[in-house]
């Protein structure tokens, strides 16, 4: 073999390393450029792809996804560049749960965390009722999504898993909704009877038998049974049918005066500033985005300057950083809102007053003209919740 040859043998070897160096960079900006087009909110949506170089040709994709469509799209891309690869992204619900990938909340406030232990971070909450999505299971929590497409895992005592036919079932069933702040199921038609679970606010159970004058038959959705004050909850269809009524969402509002702050919280019972605005909303069925930075991009926006035009029940966000929102309030009348910082109580937005919170507004929204856009869902109109017709 002469010197010639020899080299060019060499720089043949030389250039595979630095040609497959070359398409793995080209495949790590496509997976992100995808992931940023179809999940941009890593709260709402699963997209934990990479690549790994098998060998000197071909590419091993892994992960998991919740989005059909972005994988299919990241494979033709693949294909149209001619990189040769295996698929290995595990599509989310996962196929092992068969049928079974829909669950219903049977206890009073379920913790949703961002891992599956229970020392890992409460980033959420979902009251007795709750309709979720079921992603994936792992040694015995179940990685479900939420009604506002929040994603989160649960502890699997927490639901009752259903199939799509039990769920369909659930969703044309006679049911109540607690409308009350706080409360009981009880065991028998009797104020003093032994409790079955404790209840709040916007909590749904479904009648087990014919309403009472003074109580009602439930049954939970993991079977439980029990009774229930008719005069503190509605049946849900009607409930959701009643046009918005912003005095109800601010008598919730209100009756959750001096709760404790809670992070992660969105019950009566304890809230962070998020949650409190988005349990005072669902009292009067609408369903808003989790966290304050996600519902300021929704609903009517405003600027800052314009607070004084403000009307009751429009949002306020806050923040220390420019146009990075870190908490929200609810807006009352002539400056005054309420909001959970601390404890639930009410400032002014107006420098002037003595209750004035010293956080600079970033922004408004105002949410009762925009029901039914993204981010603002009314209960009536969400499909997890009722049938679509």
């Amino acid at each position: 073999m002469n010197t010639s040859t020899v080299k060019t043998i060499l720089c043949f070897l030389l250039i595979i390393p630095i040609m497959a160096n070359a398409r793995s960079n080209d495949i790590q900006t496509w997976i992100e450029r995808i992931g940023r087009q179809y999940a941009p909110d890593s709260r709402t949506a699963v997209y934990t792809v990479s690549s790994e170089l098998l060998n000197d040709s071909i590419h091993i994709l892994k992960g998991k996804c919740d989005n059909r469509q972005a994988v299919e799209t990241l494979l033709r891309t693949l294909d149209t560049a001619g990189i040769s690869y295996i698929n290995a992204i595990k599509l989310l619900p996962d196929r092992r749960l068969g049928e079974k990938t829909r669950g219903i909340v049977t206890v009073c406030c379920a913790h949703l965390r961002s891992e599956p232990r229970h020392s890992a971070e409460m980033v959420s909450q979902a009251i007795l009722g709750t309709p979720l999505l079921i992603l994936e299971e792992q040694k015995g929590w179940y990685r479900v999504q939420t009604p506002d497409n929040y994603i989160s895992w649960i502890i699997a005592n927490s639901i009752s898993v259903k199939t799509t036919a039990e769920w369909t079932e659930w969703k044309n069933a006679t049911r109540y909704v607690y409308t009350g702040l706080q409360g009981y199921v009880y065991a028998s038609a009797d104020k003093n009877a032994e409790t079955v679970s404790d209840i709040v606010s916007g909590c749904i159970l479904q009648a087990a038998g014919k309403a009472g004058k003074k109580f009602i038959p439930v049954s939970f959705p993991d079977g439980r049974t029990g009774f229930l004050k008719h005069d503190e909850c509605r049946e849900l269809s009607e409930w959701a049918s009643t046009p918005v009524n912003m005095n109800k969402i601010i008598q919730t509002a209100k009756g959750m005066m001096g709760t404790t702050y809670l992070w992660g919280g969105t019950s009566v019972k304890s809230a962070d500033c998020s949650g409190f605005v988005k349990t005072t909303y669902f009292s009067a069925g609408i369903i808003l985005s989790r966290d304050a930075s996600q519902q300021a991009l929704t609903g009517d926006i405003m600027p800052a300057e314009q607070w004084d035009e403000c009307q009751t029940g429009d949002l306020l966000f806050f923040g220390n950083a420019p146009g990075k929102v870190s908490h929200v309030a609810l807006y009352l009348n002539d400056g005054k809102y309420i909001h959970s910082s601390g404890q639930v109580k009410i400032n002014s937005i107006d420098a002037r007053d003595t209750d004035y919170y010293a956080i600079p507004l970033l922004g408004i929204s105002r949410i009762v003209n925009k029901i039914g856009t993204p981010g603002i869902t009314a209960v009536k109109r969400h499909p997890w919740y009722f049938e679509q017709k």
